[in-house]
C-alpha cells in the first residue's frame, strides 16, 4: 500500500512539473506596469506595444499590473494580472498588433 502511495505521489509530482514546464514555455513575454510605466520584464515584445501600454496605463490610471503574452495555436493571447481593471483590458488589446515576421514577440520558433 505504501508503494502505491509513493508511485502516485511521484506521478503527481511529475505531472505538476510537466504542466509548469509547458506553461512557462508558452509565455512569450511579460510587460510589467509600475507607477503607470510599462517595462519589459521577460521576453521581447514589440517595442511599439510596450510604449502603447504606457499610454493606455496613463489614460486609464493603471498604476501597476502585468500583461503576459501567451503563445497559443492561433497566435499570442494577452492575459492580465488582477491589478489591471477589467475596463482596461480591451484598450490594451486594441494596441496589440501581432508581429507578422516571426521576429521578436512573434509566434514562430527561431530557425
Amino acid at each position: 500500500m505504501t508503494a502505491l502511495f509513493t508511485v502516485l505521489g511521484i506521478s503527481a509530482a511529475m505531472v505538476l512539473l510537466l504542466v509548469i514546464f509547458v506553461r512557462q514555455t508558452r509565455v512569450r513575454f511579460v510587460v510589467e506596469l509600475r507607477d503607470g510605466v510599462a517595462r519589459t520584464r521577460r521576453g521581447d515584445p514589440p517595442s511599439g506595444f510596450v510604449r502603447a501600454c504606457s499610454e493606455v496605463a496613463r489614460l486609464h490610471r493603471v498604476q501597476r499590473g502585468q500583461i503576459t503574452g501567451i503563445r497559443t495555436g492561433s497566435g499570442i493571447e494577452l492575459q492580465f494580472s488582477s491589478d489591471i481593471p477589467q475596463r482596461a483590458h480591451q484598450p490594451f488589446r486594441n494596441v496589440w498588433i501581432p508581429p507578422t515576421s516571426g521576429g521578436p514577440g512573434g509566434n514562430r520558433a527561431a530557425g
